[in-house]
């Protein structure tokens, strides 16, 4: 039996539920993929996401997004970096890579995932985990 918080289908027009059949034919044929884009402000990478994102099935990680989610959603991550952002401060390096790496965990990331504007700083790439350095590198060493 399925669970309660499962969508139930019956509600789902016909055309919705075939194009995401298709879309996920599609995608299972496309090869694994961990992209980081680098760039300074305004110089393509949210223009360029969406397009790769959709043509490899890859989920798109933007911090500054994901930041402003958690912080909606008030997830404990959202809360610290909220008290953060309240004060005026910088979110530190280990609420950002807690939030790429809990992301990074999600179904949508299977065949790999885009970086927006992470790693900032070189503290931040050295303090992804273990098992995302792993995803990151398509290997673990």
């Amino acid at each position: 039996m399925a669970s309660s918080s499962a969508a139930n289908l019956e509600d789902v027009p016909s055309v919705d539920l075939m194009t995401e059949l298709l879309r996920r034919m599609k995608c299972a044929s496309k090869p694994d993929k961990r992209l980081i884009l680098v760039g300074p402000p305004g110089s393509g990478k949210g223009t360029q996401s969406p397009i790769i994102k959709d043509e490899y099935c890859l989920c798109h990680l933007a911090t500054g997004d994901m930041l402003r989610a958690a912080v909606a959603a008030k997830t404990p991550l959202g809360i610290k970096a909220k008290e953060a952002m309240d004060k005026g401060e910088l979110v530190s390096d280990d609420l950002v890579v807690g939030i790429i790496d809990e992301a990074m965990k999600k179904p949508s990331c299977q065949k790999g995932f885009i970086l927006d504007g992470f790693p900032r700083t070189e503290v931040q790439a050295q303090k992804v985990s273990p098992s995302s350095t792993c995803r990151l590198a398509s290997k673990c060493i």
